[in-house]
């Protein structure tokens, strides 16, 4: 089983900017403490985690490395994956949300959506190999791409879709918070 959990609440939510891979987006007081309670919940849920991959940027590394504390995780044992990073939005990195989801992937710089959809793809091809329970820690873009994979959107209409809450668990195979 995979499940995803998205970053604890970062600066930049708070703010309402685009970080994607760049921006600095540290975790906010609050992220901490979300990623505390998601640790507590898969613990008390009774889910064995036997695997975290996580995107290797600091607010995604941070949440992964709270969770993995509290559920007794070893530490050195969280795998960092570049392929779960970000979706890049270009010249949009450290700019105000609220533009069309066309606007942002044809935004300067942006990240082709099908090599999204690629990398996320692979990635979790990769994972679904191993035995047991994986956590996927990872960021709102790469929620919306498993969701877009999952319900057979074109990819370049990823960004249409809801982002997942900071710091809740989701089953990637139903798309559900549980």
């Amino acid at each position: 089983m995979i499940y995803f959990l998205r970053h604890g609440q970062s600066q930049a939510n708070v703010d309402k900017i685009f970080a994607g891979p760049h921006y600095p987006a540290p975790l906010t007081t609050t992220g901490r403490d979300q990623a505390t309670e998601a640790g507590e919940w898969i613990k008390a849920s009774g889910i064995v985690i036997d695997s975290i991959v996580t995107s290797p940027i600091e607010r995604a590394k941070i949440t992964a490395a709270i969770v993995a504390s509290v559920i007794g995780f070893e530490q050195s044992d969280i795998i960092y994956d570049s392929r779960l990073v970000e979706y890049d939005m270009g010249a949009l990195s450290g700019t105000p949300m609220g533009v069309t989801p066309q606007q942002l992937i044809s935004a300067k710089g942006a990240e082709d959506p099908r090599k999204f959809e690629a990398r996320i793809q692979e990635c979790l091809e990769d994972i679904r190999k191993d035995p047991g329970n994986t956590l996927i820690v990872s960021h709102a873009g790469v929620g919306r791409m498993i969701e877009a994979i999952r319900l057979g959107f074109d990819p370049k209409d990823f960004y249409e879709l809801e982002g997942y809450p900071n710091a809740r668990v989701v089953d990637i195979n139903s798309g559900q918070l549980i």
